[in-house]
């Protein structure tokens, strides 16, 4: 049994971030964690694994035991071949440059015969589905690319016991029915599985109990109660509005990674008013074609145009006026020691007067509920506060594109309203947004086209209701609109 007793923790000696938080894990058990972002719930997972406090710095008190055993003097190298923690960032918690010595690099630090390792790294790689990617490069991977070699690196470990922060939230829904599949396997093994979530349906079926915090506090509830819609509804249907003033064009667009075609022969259009989902399984080329068109990444063959005039020709401050871009990873796009700055970094980037602006920013950062924070670092922050973050001052100076990269990431119910609403203005008002989404109730609800890629190339393109319907006839049920719920 892995046990917390009394757990109090604080980052800067002042806010509680746990407040006397008491929990059991068992053997073969599956326990799913939620509660709003910031709430404390990665805390709890760093407390539960080790890092903190070995590794992290605050104010701990507390105790932790497995098997009833205190383990507080245990060394991080014992425990963690007890407790792994697959983390919110898989680039933080990646090591190695191949896939294959990622998942290898767990065993062979406890010293594991050959045979063996190369037996657990091609089981534990199956398992998620990747074992097609055990050659390829950590760092060429797309997001959920590597949420998945995370997964098999800590399952090649084989602990007693499994932390999961937000295991799904890049992954693609294909992806999550297989995780689910893998850790309901794994639960069975005897293995202790403590999963934290914002999006609790696709776990609900494998869960034994449901845990939330909120104020430091952790309380268990009923796995039948009614918990907050992942995607606020819209009465209204989908906000993107018919217009035929071009703004964004792809002429036979490709790009490569080496010998890799991610973007094939890509071409289209968006129009004024376009709120696109851009939808695929994991490494289909989404992050690819979005960066493509924020002109991040240069075509290898043919053109991305903005208002008719070739990206390629603008200036990186003339396309950053007008294109705004959320990446996937919230960490690869703070730069300020406080949030404050960061919030108006891009103003100044760009040349706006600050003086002028201020108000507005300061208005915002409010709605964007991160005002509270504005003298705190926003490397601080919780994943999900900081791609609030990213949104807040990516869109502050209301470039006519916005381009979201999955940014309901680490969202609870609060946040996926906020940045929704922010997303359905700019569209309303006559951008265009383009989010990379899995969501599709999501892209049902608030969209009013989706694209759908599959192999670098755009294999679907149309509305919300007739792109669903011919997933489902072409056996992809899970991209279908779920009827109000969400995968």
């Amino acid at each position: 049994m892995l046990e917390a007793r009394d757990l109090v923790f604080s980052y800067d000696g002042t806010q509680l971030i746990l407040d006397k938080v008491t929990m059991k894990l068992q053997p073969g058990e599956i326990v799913l964690l939620t509660g709003p972002t910031g709430s404390g719930k990665s805390t709890l997972a760093k407390c539960l694994s080790g890092f903190i406090p070995r590794m992290i710095e605050g104010d701990f008190s507390g105790s932790i035991y497995i098997q009833k055993k205190d383990v507080s003097d245990l060394p991080i190298s014992e425990y963690a071949e007890k407790v792994a923690l697959v983390q919110q960032d898989p680039d933080g918690q990646i090591c190695t440059l191949n896939v294959s010595d990622e998942v290898a690099f767990g065993p062979e630090n406890y010293c594991k015969d050959t045979n063996e390792i190369e037996q657990v790294v091609e089981s534990s790689l199956s398992s998620v589905s990747s074992w097609h990617l055990r050659n390829r490069s950590t760092h060429k991977l797309s997001g959920g690319e590597k949420q998945r070699i995370i997964i098999a690196a800590m399952l090649a470990s084989e602990p007693d016991f499994l932390i999961l922060d937000e295991p799904s939230s890049s992954l693609d829904p294909k992806g999550t029915l297989q995780l689910r599949d893998v850790l309901s396997a794994m639960k069975e093994k005897n293995l202790g599985i403590l999963c934290i979530e914002h999006q609790l349906s696709s776990f609900l079926p494998i869960a034994d109990r449901i845990l939330q915090i909120s104020e430091g506090k952790v309380i268990q509830i009923p796995k039948n109660k009614t918990l907050s819609a992942d995607i606020p509804q819209k009465s209204s249907g989908m906000v993107g509005v018919e217009n035929s003033e071009e703004v964004i064009r792809l002429e036979n667009t490709t790009f490569s990674y080496g010998k890799q075609k991610a973007v094939n022969q890509v071409s289209l259009v968006l129009n004024r008013g376009d709120f696109v989902a851009l939808m695929g399984d994991n490494g289909s080329g989404k992050t690819t074609l979005l960066s493509m068109i924020a002109g991040l990444l240069e075509p290898n063959i043919g053109e991305v145009f903005l208002n008719r005039t070739s990206i390629a020709t603008l200036g990186r401050r003339e396309i950053a006026k007008r294109i705004g871009v959320v990446f996937q990873n919230p960490n690869h796009q703070i730069f300020e020691r406080t949030v404050w700055k960061e919030q108006i970094l891009g103003l100044e980037v760009l040349e706006y007067n600050l003086e002028e602006n201020e108000d507005n920013a300061k208005k915002v950062l409010d709605e964007m509920e991160l005002s509270s924070y504005s003298e705190r670092n926003p490397f601080s922050l919780s994943h999900g506060q900081k791609r609030r973050l990213n949104v807040s001052s990516v869109t502050l100076h209301e470039p006519e594109v916005y381009l979201f990269d999955e940014p309901f990431i680490g969202q609870d119910a609060d946040g996926r309203r906020i940045i929704a609403q922010k997303m359905s203005h700019r569209v309303e008002t006559g951008g265009i947004c383009m989010v990379v989404t899995h969501n599709p109730t999501f892209a049902r609800e608030f969209c009013n086209r989706i694209l759908f890629m599959e192999n670098g190339s755009i294999l679907l393109d149309g509305s919300p209701q007739a792109v669903q319907a011919r997933l489902q006839e072409i056996g992809k049920p899970e991209y279908a609109f779920q009827g109000g719920q969400s995968e």
